[in-house]
């Protein structure tokens, strides 16, 4: 939050100065007295308004250190039992990315969570005649919607998943874990573009299978991603954390995947609060021997 701000009042203080050069410099030597009384008052407003914008930046700076160090201080104490038990699969919409699966990794270790259970990242564009083709023995007819429903609940229920065995060849292109342990949560990291309408109806059915299970369903970006995907997770109902790179983005994702309230969380005006609210204190762990 403090970023933009800071980077605004400094840019402005820039633009200013520069103004102030270009008045001074073609101004003043060509003239009269009483021109030069009110360019000079110009300038020194100017002057004026430059100092209160580099005074802000500072300000705004300092503000941005004290709220990281009280961040890096508080983080362990929030974060610590957190999700302690609970099992997380992870899908990716598009191609894997380490960096991504670092910091949801690390999420779940900070937070006292087991390991993913299971990371799967699907393979886009769809092509309606091979999934009709791997389905055909099963579960001929399906539509792409219903295909993706199947398979968005299937991810979270565990045992065996006939869907996910039958399509593996056609629309599987990452796949780790054990896909028959169930699922207490799901992370989306939505990494592709869907570009043709047989695509966005089977991902249609992959977000409402999803948001059937009744568990917390979560989408994630950090905070260089471009172009973003909140307004997607948005669009399917699913809580969203964009900044799943800093320490704020993993609190949130965190509190997020322990039952914390939906919506968009984290640092980019898209986001309708930094974090859930409020954050339940934790049970203290029980002292050995007492």
């Amino acid at each position: 939050m403090f970023d933009l701000r800071y980077h605004v009042a400094s840019l402005a203080a820039v633009f200013l100065a520069l103004i102030i050069g270009i008045l001074v410099g073609a101004g003043l030597a060509s003239r009269t007295d009483v021109d030069r009384l009110v360019l000079q008052g110009r300038i020194d407003d100017l002057e004026q308004r430059n100092f209160d914008l580099a005074a802000e930046a500072n300000l705004l700076r300092e503000q941005r250190r004290a709220g990281d160090e009280y961040i890096s201080a508080s983080y362990p104490v929030v974060m610590n039992g957190r999700l302690r038990g609970t099992r997380v699969a992870l899908l990716f919409i598009g191609p894997s990315h380490q960096d991504t699966i670092d910091a949801v990794e690390q999420t779940l270790d900070d937070a006292s969570g087991p390991g993913l259970v299971e990371l799967e990242a699907l393979e886009l564009p769809v092509d309606p005649q091979e999934v009709s083709a791997a389905l055909e023995s099963q579960a001929p007819g399906l539509t792409l919607d219903e295909v993706g429903r199947r398979l968005g609940q299937e991810l979270i229920a565990g045992g065996e998943p006939p869907f996910w065995a039958a399509l593996n060849p056609v629309l599987v292109q990452d796949h780790r874990g054990n896909p028959s342990i169930e699922a207490d949560a799901v992370v989306v990291s939505h990494s592709a573009v869907a570009t043709d309408a047989a695509t966005r109806r089977f991902l249609d059915g992959v977000y409402a299978g999803l948001v059937a299970a009744s568990v917390p369903v979560v989408g994630i970006e950090a905070t260089e991603s471009r172009p973003s995907r909140i307004a997607v997770y948005e669009a399917h109902n699913v809580s969203s954390v964009d900044a799943i790179d800093t320490q704020v983005g993993r609190v949130a994702l965190a509190l997020l995947l322990a039952g914390g309230e939906e919506g968009q969380y984290g640092l980019k005006s898209t986001a309708t609060a930094m974090l859930p609210k409020p954050i339940e204190p934790l049970p203290l762990a029980p002292v050995a021997g007492g």
